[in-house]
């Protein structure tokens, strides 16, 4: 069953289009989509190299699956490998941005109203491919904990939550990312 899963998730990804862009945003808070992902990384690969999906592909695809929603009408740019937003906790490992009925990265407007969104994965936490791929985890936790954020949801203190405001391990990491494993090159 879990390799079905893994099957599903994996093929899943593998379909969803990823194309550079980037787009200067305000941010919205520390750590804060499916036909459009734009992915800009600070180091490019050829496409022929890399051995397996795009662990931010991935993670994205696994989001909106634990989510069971896709966030932004689907039009979302995830960033990563990138510096830090001016501004910003040295700490902060991700974050989210985006425009609203009630202006620039309001959590209070209604989620259906965000546009123009972004997710942030932070280069001192996973500065490569690599960096996410071996900490696929939280990598993973944090893109699903983003996503929730563009789908409206506030920061929890309920133990175990995706949405909790801090991450200091992976008590956190919901089940379907531990069960989604990126291939490993041969």
């Amino acid at each position: 069953m879990a390799r079905l899963l893994l099957a599903v998730i994996l093929a899943t990804a593998l379909l969803l289009p990823a194309s550079a862009g980037a787009h200067g945003r305000r941010p919205h808070h520390p750590h804060a989509s499916s036909t459009t992902h734009r992915h800009a990384s600070a180091r490019r690969v050829a496409p022929a190299k890399l051995a397996g999906p795009d662990p931010v592909v991935l993670a994205v695809a696994v989001a909106e699956r634990y989510w069971s929603a896709v966030p932004c009408g689907g039009q979302i740019t995830v960033l990563a490998y990138s510096p830090l937003a001016p501004g910003l906790s040295p700490s902060t490992d991700g974050w989210v941005t985006f425009n609203s009925s009630l202006g620039p990265n309001d959590l209070e407007a209604p989620a259906g109203t965000y546009t123009q969104c972004t997710i942030s994965l932070a280069a001192w936490r996973w500065p490569t491919r690599t960096a996410a791929e071996e900490d696929w985890n939280m990598f993973c936790l944090t893109v699903t904990h983003e996503m929730g954020h563009l789908l409206g949801h506030p920061h929890s203190l309920v133990p175990g939550s995706v949405m909790a405001p801090v991450f200091t391990d992976e008590s956190n990491v919901p089940p379907i990312c531990r069960a989604t494993r990126l291939p490993r090159p041969q």
